[in-house]
């Protein structure tokens, strides 16, 4: 995980408590990964990934009250055994904290400021069950205006949750027309 502020540190901390350890965020993310899951069964949908928004309230509700406007939407995602996003994307107005649930990754990252498109990895892994609190393996973050991209592990489907800052209704997912198979 890159060096973060000690204001987010404590943030990723409350959150991966959130993900891992407390009992209705499970139910919660499991019903939105089932979600995630079933674009996968539509006879037209032929992407490597899919992804489900949650209702941001139950984290907002368990998060400190000077961290709650951190926090906007929450997003599942899900990707394929061995793929990559097809094209690089962009968050301009949002920064990306990401936590591996299930399943491990990299999420390939240029310098912020929506310019750059030369890609570093960083590879993050699930935390075992029942482990300690295995932030420094299990997260990411994504600044905003910083292009990016998900590459998941040959082994299994690659399950992440995601938090930005920025809310469903003022999110802006922007892709690329290049496609990530040119930065390999």
């Amino acid at each position: 995980m890159p060096k973060v502020s000690h204001t987010d540190a404590a943030l990723i901390e409350q959150l991966h408590h959130l993900v891992f350890h407390h009992p209705e965020s499970k139910d919660i993310l499991n019903a939105a990964f089932k979600e995630a899951l079933a674009m996968f069964d539509q006879p037209d949908y032929a992407q490597p990934f899919a992804s489900y928004n949650i209702p941001i309230e139950h984290f907002e509700n368990n998060i400190a009250d000077q961290q709650k406007g951190m926090v906007g939407l929450c997003r599942v995602f899900i990707l394929r055994a061995g793929c990559k996003m097809p094209n690089p994307e962009i968050h301009r107005n949002s920064i990306q904290r990401l936590v591996s649930f299930t399943g491990k990754g990299a999420i390939h990252s240029a310098s912020s400021g929506g310019v750059d498109m030369t890609f570093k990895a960083c590879a993050i892994s699930s935390p075992a069950p029942n482990a300690q609190m295995n932030i420094e393996n299990a997260w990411d973050v994504v600044p905003e205006n910083t292009w990016h991209f998900p590459v998941a592990d040959d082994s299994e489907d690659w399950f992440t949750v995601t938090f930005h800052s920025a809310s469903e209704a003022d999110i802006i997912d922007e892709h690329s027309t290049l496609s990530t198979e040119s930065f390999f």
